[in-house]
């Protein structure tokens, strides 16, 4: 497995501060607190539509990120949401990862989230709080249900980084 250089320690990680580690492998999701606490353990696909994290629509690039921006369509629109596109790209919560490695850049693309939702899915499907998780264009996936009752608390106190783990090219 291939991840991050460097640790949520090297860019001030502190009390209230949070660690979601994603593995590719195990294809699950584990956060942590400052202390080493695990808090929960879920599933995810942070694979793409090709196997290489240096193509668009590969593999989420391995490294360091923290949350940024979090797109919180369920809060404004409810569970009975109306067919829109976007809402089935990325589903319930959208969370910008930020790249702390130069790994998107060094890459040649931009934009990785963790988000819920999937095209493949359809819709309704794509809304359901469990839906099945397909590959995208380079995110993390998340079951729409996760990343409301596990991740977006996560972001109410200190910052959340996210280190990504990969299969090695």
């Amino acid at each position: 497995m291939i991840g991050p250089k460097k640790t949520p320690k090297d860019f001030g990680f502190k009390d209230g501060d949070k660690h979601v580690v994603i593995n590719d492998a195990s294809r699950t999701a584990k956060a942590y607190d400052f202390h080493g606490k695990l808090l929960w353990e879920v599933p995810c696909l942070p694979e793409g539509q090709y196997g290489d994290y240096r193509v668009n629509s590969g593999d989420t690039p391995p490294g360091l990120y923290k949350i940024g921006e979090v797109y919180k369509d369920y809060d404004r629109l409810g569970p009975n949401a109306s067919y829109d596109r976007t809402l089935m790209a990325y589903g319930w919560y959208s969370f910008d990862l930020i790249e702390l490695e130069n790994q998107e850049a060094g890459n040649g693309r931009a934009g990785i989230m963790m988000h819920g939702g999937g095209s493949a899915c359809g819709w309704p499907g794509a809304w359901a709080p469990m839906q099945p998780l397909y590959s995208t264009h380079g995110c993390v996936r998340m079951h729409n249900q996760d990343l409301r009752d596990k991740l977006l608390p996560l972001t109410k106190s200190g910052t959340v980084y996210v280190s990504v783990y990969q299969h090695d090219l």
